[in-house]
């Protein structure tokens, strides 16, 4: 088969995200069918000019995304997606014409001046969840971002801003959705807020008029638990298998409002299958619903590129983005930010003025620098190379030290969860015990997550990684085994072997 593809080598998008891109759009548009071969990497790196492991990396993602898959020596191969979800992308508008653009707002909303507001005893060995590493934390060169943005006037200091977020910020975080979610969004598509939860409570505010019920995969995030408990409307707890939200169990009624974390569920760490995120697009579109995903942590996907977003799917109609940099730069910078389909996004801006007069100038500001700069792209990058050892050494010493653990969600993010076996003691048993030796290991219900049914609850442990480095991890999994084998008769009191990885 022969491919037109438009690679433009001067671009700042990389060839293979061109190739992934390009393919991409003809499998939706249909002009690339179920079946049909792609041409070998060999054949595409010589027709274009470019290298065969570029050519491959965008194959890699091609099929990691479910939109092509491998079949051995007979090569790649466009994967089937059901016609009707086909339709629903190939129908979806580009966010510059989803919609008449609203008249500018006649006032800047700075009429809403409000009152600014306002560690524990954790063990020698932690695997809290969602923790950051300190030291990776891009000290000198935020010192002199903010100390360049300080030496050129105080006025920005003594001035409110605009609610919705600093336009430098709201543009670089277009910029940067655009490049690594697949997502095209403009500035005024960004509402910036204090962390991801306050994006939450934005949509859900924003939205509440329209919902008459409310839907959540289960387990979930224990924050969107509470908002959505205390909205006074009934909530469908969704369960989650290993391909993501069972969409087989969505309610058929009208106007709901769906909690989703697709690309790194929280708290079971499995990703949503592309089959699943369309029948979601599609379930949103035929029961007049909306969506909000919340990518918390999607910068850190270690086996592959990030993954297209469910807003890039949706191409700005449907779904509703929340993101945060708490997990990527600081959880004390307390910024975070929804991307919002056009024709709410002068709602959203009211609504934002209503709740706040908008977050520190001087933290956005240096933000906004810190991503044009080219140092966010940086600092993600070190951060990948830090993380995954950590995850490797991880998930290696689960195996070593128990037989066959059930394990998700290692494939990204900052955690992953552990399905206890028969026999152990239970998640809330382990956690106590692991206290006391020193580590801590957190059921679901103290890691913030929460399960509506609870059965979970008493079985998976949630590990976050991030925070200790490859020894600490090798020393506390061997803890966690020492203080096992004395409690669950299942277990021996050594390992059986050392074979590494499974």
């Amino acid at each position: 088969m022969e491919l037109t593809l438009a690679l433009d080598h001067g671009s700042s998008r990389s060839l293979q995200a061109q190739i992934f891109e390009q393919v991409r759009a003809l499998i939706l548009d249909g002009r690339l069918r179920a079946g049909m071969a792609l041409p070998p990497s060999r054949l595409l790196a010589e027709r274009f000019g470019i290298s065969r492991n570029t050519a491959l990396i965008a194959y890699e993602r091609l099929i990691s995304e479910g939109y092509a898959e491998a079949r051995g020596t007979a090569g790649v191969y466009v994967t089937s997606i059901p016609p009707d979800a086909l339709i629903l992308i190939r129908n979806a508008r580009r966010p510059d014409a989803s919609g008449p653009t609203p008249e500018a707002s006649s006032e800047p909303l700075l009429c809403f001046a409000g009152a600014p507001g306002g560690g524990g005893d954790r063990p020698a060995l932690d695997f809290w969840v969602g923790r950051s590493d300190a030291a990776s934390f891009p000290l000198k060169t935020w010192r002199r971002i903010v100390n360049r943005l300080l030496s050129g006037g105080s006025g920005y200091l003594t001035d409110y801003g605009d609610p919705a977020g600093l336009p430098e910020l709201r543009r670089a975080i277009a910029d940067h959705l655009g490049r690594a979610r697949g997502m095209t969004v403009t500035e005024d598509q960004i509402i910036v807020t204090a962390g991801g939860q306050e994006a939450l409570n934005l949509v859900l505010n924003l939205l509440q008029s329209h919902t008459r019920q409310l839907c959540i995969e289960n387990p979930c995030y224990l924050g969107a638990s509470m908002l959505f408990s205390g909205a006074s409307l009934a909530i469908h707890p969704i369960p989650v298998d290993e391909e993501g939200i069972r969409t087989d169990r969505l309610p058929t009624a009208r106007g709901s409002l769906l909690y989703v974390t697709p690309s790194h569920q929280f708290p079971t760490g499995v990703l949503m299958t592309l089959a699943r995120r369309l029948a979601l697009l599609r379930w949103a579109e035929e029961t007049d619903s909306f969506i909000v995903e919340d990518d918390y942590d999607s910068d850190f996907r270690y086996d592959g590129p990030p993954l297209t977003s469910l807003a890039g799917l949706d191409r700005s109609r449907r779904v509703f983005y929340a993101g945060t940099f708490s997990k990527s730069v600081g959880a004390g910078l307390r910024i975070g930010f929804a991307a919002t389909p056009r024709l709410m996004w002068d709602d959203a801006r009211l609504l934002k003025a209503r709740m706040s007069n908008g977050q520190s100038w001087l933290e956005q500001a240096a933000l906004a620098a810190f991503i044009n700069e080219g140092h966010f792209d940086r600092h993600l990058r070190r951060l990948r190379q830090v993380y995954k050892p950590r995850r490797d050494a991880l998930v290696a010493a689960l195996n070593e030290q128990f037989d066959a653990p059930r394990i998700s969600g290692a494939d990204s993010g900052l955690h992953l969860a552990w399905r206890l076996p028969r026999g152990f003691p239970s998640a809330r048993e382990v956690q106590v015990l692991a206290r006391e030796v020193g580590v801590g290991a957190y059921a679901l219900s103290s890691g913030a997550a929460f399960d509506f049914t609870g059965e979970a609850a008493e079985d998976t442990l949630v590990l976050g990684y991030s925070s200790l480095d490859e020894r600490q991890i090798a020393a506390a999994v061997s803890k966690l085994r020492l203080m096992l084998s004395s409690t669950a008769a299942s277990i021996p009191p050594f390992p059986q072997s050392s074979s590494g990885p499974r």
